[in-house]
C-alpha cells in the first residue's frame, strides 16, 4: 500500500484583486479514513465521507497499481510517462473535495451549485470531481494517461445510482505540462496531490495563473508535501503572485493504516 503522507494541504491563491481569500475553519474536524466497501477485476471502491456527503471512488487494484509502478521503474525519475499515483486514493483529495462542497460565494450562497463548473486538473480518482457534481455543478474530470478517467467514468455511473441523481461528470485527457494544450474553463479549478515533479509543480502553476486571468473565480490546490511544492510555489511569484497570497494551509488528515 502506498505510504499516505499525514495531513493534506491546501493552497490558496489570490491574484491581486481576482479571487477572494478562503480560509480553513480551525474547528473543522478532521478527516475521516475511506473504507474499502467493493471489488471487482482490476478495481477497489472506496467509501469516503465528506461530512454530510456520502461518496465512492474506485482505486485500481493492487495488480493494476504494481504494473504502473514497475513500468514507472522503467523510465526516468523526473518523468512522469508512467504514473502509478493516479489510481489511488491520496488524503488530499478529500481535503480539497470537503472543501469544495462547503464553498460559499459573497452572499453565502453555495459557489458550487447547478450552473456553475469545476475543473479538476490531475484528477486521478476523481473525488473532487465528484464532491461537485454531487452538489449539482458540472464537472470536468481531466488526466494525462486513460486510465484513470476510466476508473471515473465508472464511479459516477455508481455514485449516479446510489444517490439517485445523474452526476453531471465528464471526462478528457489532458496534460498539465502540454503548453499547447487550451485550458478548460470552469468557475472553479482543483487539483489535489499532483506536485510529484519539479516540472508538474511549474507547470500547474501556471495553469493556476492562468485560469484566474481567465475569470476562474477560485483556485484550490491540495498537497501532501511532495518534492514538486517548491517548484510550485516559486512559479507563481515568477507569475507575479504575492508571496503572502500563496500559502500552505495544514488540515486534519489521515495515514496509510489508520
Amino acid at each position: 500500500a502506498p505510504a499516505h503522507a499525514r495531513g493534506g494541504r491546501r493552497v490558496l491563491l489570490e491574484w491581486r484583486q481576482m479571487l477572494s481569500v478562503l480560509w480553513l475553519s480551525a474547528l473543522a474536524p478532521p478527516l475521516t479514513p475511506p473504507r474499502v466497501s467493493g471489488r471487482g477485476a482490476g478495481w477497489v471502491e472506496v467509501a469516503v465521507q465528506l461530512d454530510e456527503v456520502s461518496l465512492t471512488v474506485l482505486e485500481g487494484d493492487v495488480s493494476v497499481q504494481d504494473e504502473l509502478v514497475d513500468s514507472a521503474l522503467t523510465v526516468d525519475d523526473s518523468a512522469a510517462d508512467e504514473d502509478p499515483y493516479g489510481v489511488v486514493l491520496w488524503p488530499a483529495a478529500q481535503a480539497v473535495a470537503r472543501e469544495l462542497v462547503a464553498l460559499t460565494d459573497g452572499s453565502g450562497e453555495p459557489l458550487l451549485r447547478s450552473g456553475s463548473v469545476l475543473l479538476e486538473l490531475g484528477a486521478g480518482t476523481g473525488l473532487c470531481a465528484l464532491a461537485a457534481a454531487s452538489v449539482g455543478a458540472t464537472a470536468l474530470a481531466t488526466d494525462y494517461r486513460p486510465e484513470p478517467l476510466e476508473l471515473i467514468e465508472r464511479a459516477t455511473a455508481s455514485n449516479s445510482e446510489r444517490l439517485g441523481k445523474a452526476l453531471a461528470v465528464t471526462t478528457s485527457i489532458f496534460d498539465i505540462c502540454d503548453e499547447a494544450a487550451t485550458l478548460p474553463p470552469a468557475d472553479v479549478v482543483a487539483a489535489a496531490d499532483v506536485l510529484y515533479f519539479a516540472s508538474t509543480g511549474r507547470a500547474l502553476a501556471r495553469r493556476c495563473v492562468q485560469a484566474l486571468r481567465s475569470g476562474t473565480r477560485l483556485v484550490v490546490i491540495g498537497d501532501c508535501d511532495r518534492p514538486g511544492r517548491g517548484a510550485f510555489l516559486e512559479e507563481l511569484v515568477a507569475e507575479g503572485v504575492s508571496p503572502s497570497a500563496a500559502r500552505f494551509q495544514d488540515v486534519s488528515g489521515w495515514t496509510a493504516g489508520t
